[in-house]
């Protein structure tokens, strides 16, 4: 499988109920207060999370990687005209009209809008992830808050 083949395979649909979903689990996952199991169930839904999310963001940049070598090659190889400017436009209209494989709605695929959704997806997910860090941060800030309390009131 060549790799627009692979990238039309995507479910995009999928994409799309993914990353919102993500987006609304990581809304809801705040920062407890200091309370060891509160803290405990904060740390399992955080890992659990994040590990999802690093597959993901990993597949995510694969696919972005992937479009934007295809671009460049299309933009700077399968161009022709008389001057610079005249191939660098034929490159960009050979781009919006892709042929597209034999399995695809339509004859063509426009490489830009491709590219648009797949670095949309890497985004929202590096986003995803920074996002469960800090949360991860700032949950390892709380946990020695609450040794330094539980010394202080055993002393």
């Amino acid at each position: 499988m060549n790799v627009l083949d692979r990238l039309l395979s995507e479910d995009f649909n999928n994409w799309e109920s993914l990353i919102r979903e993500y987006e609304r689990t990581n809304r809801s996952l705040k920062v407890p207060e200091i309370n060891e199991a509160a803290i405990h169930h904060f740390n399992v839904r955080v890992e659990e999370e994040y590990t999802k999310a690093l597959y993901d963001f990993g597949r995510a940049r694969r696919n972005k990687d992937a479009i934007q070598r295809l671009l460049k090659t299309v933009l700077e190889d399968f161009y022709k005209g008389q001057n610079e400017q005249a191939r660098k436009a034929a490159g960009i209209q050979y781009a919006r009209q892709f042929p597209a494989p034999a399995f695809w709605h339509g004859e063509t695929v426009n490489l830009f809008e491709l590219e648009d959704l797949f670095v949309g997806y890497y985004y929202s997910l590096e986003a995803t992830v920074k996002s469960l860090q800090a949360k991860a941060d700032a949950k390892v800030t709380n946990n020695s808050l609450l040794k330094i309390e539980n010394t202080i009131t055993t002393n």
